[in-house]
Order: C-alpha cells, then structure tokens, then sequence
C-alpha cells in the first residue's frame, strides 16, 4: 500500500470520524509527539516501537501538508528525500 493509499484509508477510517477535533494544531502537536517518541525509541534501541510511532508522524504530516493545499503529499516527501540523498556527505 502507498502512502497516499494509506492516508486516504485512516482518513476514512479514524480522521473522518466525529469524534475527532480536526484542526492543524492537533495535528502538529501529535506529529511532535511522535518525533518524540521515535527520538526515545532510537536511544533505547526499541526498534519494534519505532515503525509505529513512524507511521504516525506520517499520517500527522500528510495531514499538515493536505491543510496547506498540498495534493500528493507522497511525491512531495519521495523529492525532497532525493534531495536529501544528493546533498548527502560523502564521508557518512
């Protein structure tokens, strides 16, 4: 599954719901979180905790991104992560 497929279900299944307050900031504060958590989990070398709390920070930044009227998100990330790789030092 692509990561917009993969939006597009939690969109249907969990952000869609009225339960839920939609707004950026929650968003932001939940991408936060996740950053955290993953940033504690690399330290604790808890790699089963890491793919989790990765895949949550991608669904906070799609939904970022989709606010800020970007349409595919996915081919946005999938630049700017080759743009990373070309700017990569050549010593790492």
């Amino acid at each position: 599954m692509t990561l917009n497929e993969t939006y597009k279900k939690v969109c249907e299944d969990v952000l869609t719901h009225p339960s839920l307050k939609h707004e950026i900031n929650s968003a932001i504060l939940a991408l936060h979180e996740s950053a955290t958590k993953v940033w504690q989990a690399v330290g604790n070398d808890q790699k089963d905790k890491i793919h989790p709390r990765a895949a949550a920070a991608l669904i906070s930044i799609f939904y970022v991104m989709r606010e800020l009227g970007i349409d595919d998100p996915e081919e946005c990330l999938k630049k700017k992560l080759e743009e990373l790789e070309e700017e990569k030092p050549t010593f790492i």
